[in-house]
């Protein structure tokens, strides 16, 4: 067998993004603090771009107070309300990426899930999505949703990406080797009993002494059922919002809130040197700073438009909402505003992620108002709230001396044309501050 070497011709279409739609897609993403950061670093590396610093007054004004014990703080004349921005670099996400580098084993398409799953979790560590919203929106099985969703618990601090208290604490005891007998049994499938301090019934239902169960409940109060407490200082609680939306006659009018930021100008001494005299190094090296410059104010520009434009879609499709508050939400999903505007999905989410919108409802991340409907009988969806609302109603009037389980209830919604999962309703009982039906049974 004899090898022989041939040139062969192959036309292949390739996508490649030009260094403004890199840059401007870049920009996009960043949140007001970040994209302030974000400017003020290229200014120091370029000598082109002169910034006009704005009154810290401005940043005083529109900060919105999370904790009332920060209301002393701003009455003292050495408070600086810079000072009170989390720094980009000690954020959750850039702490968590770190970790995901790391993990040599995964994919492309596997490390963007995770990232995702890390710009959706709150503020406590809880991942705030719903499995099937990640499944539809990847075309990925359940199955290996749970999968990815493991590699982001695998992750520090112990409790990550945990989508409810119990999961939370289950995930810091098996890391754990000091952990009481019974601990992973009784916080999986009895929390809510050890909670109300029942002792005696959780020592007979596993065959402890009260002893025991007062030991194993000390334990697992000293776990963290917070996982990013420790990012949760002074400096995050004030949020800048990057959109205000205010209501002036009947009308919803919007504004960027731009004034947070340095204004990016050109230094005219450079450009006047360049049009002058440069020559050789000198005159390649300014050309290259100026097309910079320009690069980073018309990706500005460009992150203000888009921003502009999907607000104004979220504004009209959610005008009950603002009106009337969050019974009023409405389903509606990133694809919705990519198709009206045209644009690609990824870019409406890199315009919403970790931006903030201040409202007649007050302050609220943008993606509040992206709200995975549920398809009912006839083709029709609604809202996870208009389901909350249902469930409700019939717990309220179940009958006390046997209260309906999940399962009933999802029975029941079923003969109504709404086809929800028992573990869908739990969850929505749950965030309705509803206990289960144990709980809820009364003694004739």
């Amino acid at each position: 067998m004899e090898a022989s070497l041939n040139m062969q011709q192959k036309l292949e279409t390739k996508l490649s993004l030009t260094p403004q739609a890199r840059q401007s897609l870049e920009i996009l993403k960043y949140s007001l603090v970040e994209l302030e950061n974000f400017i003020k670093e290229e200014a120091e590396a370029n000598p082109l771009i002169e910034l006009k610093e704005i009154d810290s007054k401005h940043i005083l004004e529109m900060a919105r107070i999370q904790a009332p014990e920060a209301i002393s703080s701003m009455k003292d004349e050495s408070f600086d309300p810079l000072l009170q921005v989390p720094n980009r670099e000690e954020s959750m996400e850039a702490f968590l990426m770190e970790q995901l580098v790391l993990l040599k084993h995964l994919s492309k398409k596997d490390r963007e899930i995770v990232l995702y799953l890390i710009r959706n979790l709150n503020d406590l560590g809880y991942l705030d999505c719903d499995i099937e919203e990640i499944a539809e929106r990847f075309q990925l099985s359940i199955e290996r949703c749970e999968e990815l969703i493991a590699v982001l618990q695998s992750l520090e601090p112990a409790g990550i990406g945990a989508r409810n208290l119990a999961e939370c604490l289950y995930l810091q005891v098996v890391r754990k080797q000091d952990a009481p007998q019974n601990t992973v049994l009784i916080i999986q499938n009895h929390l809510e009993v050890l909670a109300e301090g029942d002792f005696q019934r959780i020592a007979k239902l596993y065959g402890m002494t009260n002893e025991e169960v007062e030991n194993l409940f000390s334990y697992i109060k000293q776990l963290n059922p917070r996982p990013l407490r420790e990012f949760l200082s002074s400096k995050q609680e004030y949020i800048i919002p990057d959109i205000i939306v205010e209501e002036m006659n009947g009308e919803y009018v919007i504004h960027l809130n731009d004034r947070y930021l340095p204004e990016v100008s050109i230094n005219t001494y450079y450009v006047e040197l360049l049009r002058a005299n440069a020559s050789g190094e000198i005159k390649e090296y300014l050309n290259t700073k100026l097309s910079e410059a320009f690069l980073l104010m018309r990706g500005i520009e460009q992150r203000h438009e888009t921003l502009f434009r999907v607000t104004e879609s979220i504004v009209e499709k959610q005008r009950a909402f603002l009106n009337n508050g969050k019974k009023e939400l409405v389903p509606f999903r990133l694809k919705d505003v990519a198709e009206s505007l045209g644009l690609h999905e990824s870019t409406v989410s890199r315009t919403i992620s970790q931006k903030f919108i201040q409202t007649p409802q007050g302050t609220l991340p943008l993606k509040t108002f992206f709200v995975r409907g549920v398809r009912i009988q006839g083709g029709e969806v609604e809202s996870p709230l208009f389901i909350k609302e249902k469930i409700r109603a019939i717990i309220e009037n179940e009958d006390t001396l046997r209260p309906l389980s999940d399962q009933k209830i999802a029975n029941i919604l079923l003969a109504e044309g709404i086809p929800i999962a028992r573990r869908t309703v739990a969850k929505y009982r749950e965030e309705l501050g509803i206990s289960q039906s144990t709980k809820r049974r009364r003694k004739k």
